[in-house]
């Protein structure tokens, strides 16, 4: 898995359009076009499907614990394919009744946009019975307009890094102010929006994190980052890697994916929590795309993205949260929330709508970052 980040080029400019609302999801009885689900393997055998994730380590884990398992019990012909920004432009390019993927990976941004666009198509909740599984958080964080579309199947969050030896629990982002960590620190310079994303969680004066979402708010959190006293920032999980493991810092605003990997890596070197103020956070929707001619395949594989056992998987290799309410939590996530009130308490977005805000005043935030950075570096 890797960091969610897009690159600040045009589509982060892009004004996100509103588009269909309403949602529903009922228990009926799961036909799943051809077949009932307990007849699929032999209706799907040998039909492909294409799935676009997340690039990086999160696409290898999907791969491993998702496609693989999907095709030996369906003996279907799907695979994964790793995507970013290019996801939209690349469904928009293709013909409408030929896309290039079948089921489509967004987190609030690329679902807005792609929703903006008619990308998705609707989905048919009689088709999908393990929707009844899923936590309401992540339906209650979703504008109406996009309710009606996709699936939730996780999400990923903002986490805080420490050395072990320092001896410090990293239980606050406080931490990464501490003046025994003066110049010490990394965060992320290329995806700032997340490391403005630190001081807004830290700030209740307002919902959620409602004070990045304007200029003239988001001013007190630029001048609380600008108090930083930064080692080196960085542009990307290697990156972010190499500045930790060389030593040059001590502590990081990570990601939940990078965090993973270096507690498996060097398990005896980090420790990583969800702070006590709670973290920022995005969320893992998969859409079938309009014109995909394998419709009944993509309403059989985005169910099963939902059993219990695929979603095990998943949290077993990974420090990522679980759409179901009844996954096992394996040992390297430490204070998984336990009930929808939980991930309302621990966990912010930067919703659909904050984006829209955030796009139309880009080039601000993204100049005012510029400052920042050099106001903190050296």
């Amino acid at each position: 898995m890797t960091q969610k980040r897009t690159n600040s080029g045009m589509s982060r400019r892009t004004v996100l359009k509103a588009v269909a609302a309403g949602a529903a999801f009922l228990g009926a009885p799961a036909i799943i076009g051809r077949a009932l689900v307990t007849s699929a393997k032999a209706a799907f055998e040998g039909e492909s499907l294409i799935a676009v994730s997340w690039s990086g380590n999160y696409e290898q884990v999907f791969r491993e614990t998702v496609i693989d398992p999907f095709n030996a019990h369906y003996n279907t012909k799907a695979e994964t394919v790793g995507g970013w920004d290019q996801i939209v432009s690349q469904i928009k390019a293709a013909p409408a009744d030929n896309p290039p993927f079948d089921v489509s990976v967004g987190e609030e941004y690329i679902s807005s946009a792609g929703l903006a666009e008619g990308l998705y198509q609707k989905t048919d909740a009689t088709k999908i019975p393990n929707l009844k599984a899923v936590y309401p958080w992540f339906y209650e964080t979703r504008p109406d307009r996009a309710k009606d579309y996709g699936i939730p199947f996780g999400g990923g969050t903002c986490m805080l890094l420490a050395r072990k030896a320092l001896g410090i629990d990293p239980t606050s982002w406080a931490l990464l102010w501490d003046q025994r960590l003066a110049g010490k620190v990394t965060a992320d310079s290329a995806a700032w929006w997340w490391t403005l994303s630190v001081p807004a969680v830290m700030d209740k004066t307002s919902p959620g994190l409602d004070e990045m979402y304007a200029m003239t708010t988001a001013e007190s959190l630029f001048a609380k980052l600008d108090q930083l006293k930064i080692a080196k920032w960085f542009k990307d999980g290697a990156e972010q890697a190499n500045i930790l493991n060389q030593g040059d810092a001590d502590a990081a605003m990570s990601y939940s994916s990078d965090a993973y990997t270096f507690l498996t890596q060097s398990p005896d070197e980090y420790v990583v929590k969800v702070p006590a103020e709670g973290t920022s956070a995005w969320t893992d929707w998969y859409f079938k795309v309009r014109g995909t001619r394998h419709a009944d395949l993509a309403d059989l594989f985005m169910n099963y993205m939902l059993e219990k056992e695929t979603q095990d998987r998943f949290l077993s290799k990974s420090l990522i949260f679980m759409a179901r309410k009844d996954v096992t939590v394996p040992p390297q996530w430490n204070n998984y929330p336990a009930a929808n009130e939980d991930f309302h308490r621990m966990f912010q977005l930067i919703t659909m709508d904050g984006w829209d805000k955030i796009n139309a005043d880009y080039q601000a935030y993204d100049d005012r970052m510029k400052q920042t950075i050099a106001r903190t570096t050296g």
